[in-house]
Protein backbone atom coordinates (compact mmCIF):
# COMPACT_ATOMS: atom_id res chain seq x y z
CA UNK A 1 0.00 0.00 0.00
CA UNK A 2 1.30 3.22 -0.85
CA UNK A 3 1.62 5.69 2.16
CA UNK A 4 -0.41 9.16 1.43
CA UNK A 5 1.39 12.25 1.04
CA UNK A 6 -0.57 15.45 2.22
CA UNK A 7 -0.43 18.11 -0.72
CA UNK A 8 1.81 20.84 0.69
CA UNK A 9 5.80 20.69 -0.05
CA UNK A 10 8.53 22.80 1.06
CA UNK A 11 10.21 24.74 -1.27
CA UNK A 12 13.33 23.03 -2.93
CA UNK A 13 16.08 25.45 -0.99
CA UNK A 14 15.28 23.44 1.82
CA UNK A 15 17.65 20.70 0.98
CA UNK A 16 20.42 23.51 1.13
CA UNK A 17 19.64 24.17 4.38
CA UNK A 18 19.77 20.68 5.31
CA UNK A 19 22.85 19.97 3.96
CA UNK A 20 24.25 23.04 5.74
CA UNK A 21 22.77 21.88 9.05
CA UNK A 22 24.52 18.27 8.75
CA UNK A 23 27.76 19.80 7.95
CA UNK A 24 27.96 21.93 10.32
CA UNK A 25 26.99 19.26 13.12
CA UNK A 26 29.28 16.64 11.05
CA UNK A 27 32.36 19.66 11.79
CA UNK A 28 31.26 19.89 15.18
CA UNK A 29 31.68 15.89 16.10
CA UNK A 30 34.43 16.08 14.18
CA UNK A 31 36.47 18.64 16.05
CA UNK A 32 34.77 16.90 19.57
CA UNK A 33 36.85 13.96 17.63
CA UNK A 34 39.83 15.42 17.16
CA UNK A 35 39.71 17.71 20.73
CA UNK A 36 39.42 13.98 22.80
CA UNK A 37 42.28 12.39 20.46
CA UNK A 38 44.46 15.39 21.21
CA UNK A 39 43.56 15.15 24.66
CA UNK A 40 44.39 11.56 24.64
CA UNK A 41 47.35 11.82 22.76
CA UNK A 42 48.68 14.58 25.52
CA UNK A 43 47.95 12.00 28.33
CA UNK A 44 50.30 9.33 26.39
CA UNK A 45 47.63 6.83 26.69
CA UNK A 46 46.71 6.81 22.31
CA UNK A 47 47.33 3.51 21.60
CA UNK A 48 45.17 -0.05 21.10
CA UNK A 49 41.75 0.61 22.72
CA UNK A 50 41.59 4.16 22.41
CA UNK A 51 43.37 4.16 18.61
CA UNK A 52 40.29 1.92 18.02
CA UNK A 53 37.53 3.63 19.77
CA UNK A 54 38.48 7.07 18.34
CA UNK A 55 38.81 4.90 14.80
CA UNK A 56 35.58 3.59 14.94
CA UNK A 57 33.65 6.91 16.36
CA UNK A 58 35.55 8.54 13.23
CA UNK A 59 34.27 6.44 11.07
CA UNK A 60 30.76 6.54 12.68
CA UNK A 61 30.58 10.02 12.08
CA UNK A 62 31.70 10.18 8.58
CA UNK A 63 29.32 7.63 7.25
CA UNK A 64 26.34 8.70 9.44
CA UNK A 65 27.06 12.50 7.85
CA UNK A 66 27.43 10.39 4.25
CA UNK A 67 23.86 8.77 5.14
CA UNK A 68 22.43 11.74 6.07
CA UNK A 69 23.31 13.98 2.72
CA UNK A 70 22.46 11.12 0.31
CA UNK A 71 18.89 10.96 2.12
CA UNK A 72 18.19 14.76 1.32
CA UNK A 73 16.33 14.11 -1.72
CA UNK A 74 14.45 11.25 0.00
CA UNK A 75 13.63 13.09 3.08
CA UNK A 76 12.20 16.18 0.84
CA UNK A 77 9.63 13.85 -0.82
CA UNK A 78 8.08 13.04 2.64
CA UNK A 79 8.24 16.75 4.63
CA UNK A 80 4.72 17.46 3.51
CA UNK A 81 1.99 19.94 5.46
CA UNK A 82 -1.76 20.34 5.28
CA UNK A 83 -3.87 22.95 6.52
CA UNK A 84 -8.10 22.16 6.87
CA UNK A 85 -10.59 24.09 8.99
CA UNK A 86 -10.54 21.21 11.72
CA UNK A 87 -6.70 20.23 12.07
CA UNK A 88 -3.28 21.23 10.64
CA UNK A 89 -1.92 18.08 9.60
CA UNK A 90 1.88 17.21 9.32
CA UNK A 91 3.87 14.18 7.82
CA UNK A 92 7.28 13.51 8.01
CA UNK A 93 9.84 10.72 8.09
CA UNK A 94 11.50 8.66 5.35
CA UNK A 95 12.38 5.44 5.98
CA UNK A 96 9.65 6.07 9.44
CA UNK A 97 6.70 8.12 8.01
CA UNK A 98 4.38 10.07 10.33
CA UNK A 99 1.99 12.08 9.99
CA UNK A 100 0.76 14.19 13.15
CA UNK A 101 -2.88 15.94 12.58
CA UNK A 102 -3.15 18.79 15.28
CA UNK A 103 -6.78 20.35 16.15
CA UNK A 104 -7.09 23.53 15.23
CA UNK A 105 -8.96 24.44 18.54
CA UNK A 106 -5.40 22.89 20.47
CA UNK A 107 -3.08 25.76 19.44
CA UNK A 108 -2.02 27.84 22.29
CA UNK A 109 -0.13 30.03 19.99
CA UNK A 110 2.79 30.18 16.79
CA UNK A 111 5.83 31.33 16.97
CA UNK A 112 7.91 32.41 13.70
CA UNK A 113 11.91 31.39 13.56
CA UNK A 114 14.61 31.79 10.94
CA UNK A 115 18.05 30.89 11.83
CA UNK A 116 21.29 32.31 9.59
CA UNK A 117 21.12 28.69 7.11
CA UNK A 118 17.21 29.48 6.62
CA UNK A 119 17.72 33.52 6.88
CA UNK A 120 20.33 33.10 3.26
CA UNK A 121 17.75 31.28 1.39
CA UNK A 122 14.83 33.53 2.54
CA UNK A 123 12.71 30.97 4.43
CA UNK A 124 11.12 30.13 7.72
CA UNK A 125 9.86 28.20 10.46
CA UNK A 126 6.36 28.25 12.03
CA UNK A 127 6.38 26.61 15.45
CA UNK A 128 2.98 25.42 16.49
CA UNK A 129 2.35 25.02 20.01
CA UNK A 130 -0.42 23.15 21.79
CA UNK A 131 -0.46 22.17 25.73
CA UNK A 132 1.58 18.77 25.20
CA UNK A 133 3.96 19.74 22.68
CA UNK A 134 5.01 21.63 19.56
CA UNK A 135 5.36 21.33 15.94
CA UNK A 136 7.43 22.63 13.01
CA UNK A 137 6.90 23.01 9.48
CA UNK A 138 10.01 24.58 8.17
CA UNK A 139 11.79 26.04 4.90
CA UNK A 140 8.36 28.50 4.01
CA UNK A 141 9.07 31.02 1.91
CA UNK A 142 8.81 34.38 3.81
CA UNK A 143 5.55 35.70 2.96
CA UNK A 144 4.18 32.25 2.63
CA UNK A 145 4.94 32.06 6.30
CA UNK A 146 3.63 35.21 7.56
CA UNK A 147 0.65 34.22 5.38
CA UNK A 148 -0.19 30.55 6.68
CA UNK A 149 0.39 32.29 10.44
CA UNK A 150 -2.44 34.58 9.70
CA UNK A 151 -4.23 31.95 8.09
CA UNK A 152 -3.74 29.62 11.44
CA UNK A 153 -4.83 32.50 13.88
CA UNK A 154 -8.04 33.00 12.33
CA UNK A 155 -9.06 29.53 12.07
CA UNK A 156 -8.34 29.02 15.59
CA UNK A 157 -10.66 32.34 16.38
CA UNK A 158 -13.40 30.65 14.46
CA UNK A 159 -12.66 27.27 16.55
CA UNK A 160 -12.20 29.25 20.18
CA UNK A 161 -15.68 31.09 19.18
CA UNK A 162 -17.50 27.86 17.93
CA UNK A 163 -16.59 26.21 21.19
Amino acid sequence: MDYPLLPKQMPERIKKVWKKSNLVTTGIFLIIGIGVTAFLNWLDVLEGVWVWSMGIYFAVVLIWSIIAMLLIPYRYQFHRYEITPEDLSFQDGYIFRTITHVPINRIQHIETEQGPFLRKEKLMEIVIHTAASSHHISGLDVEEAVQLRQQIIELVKVAKEDV
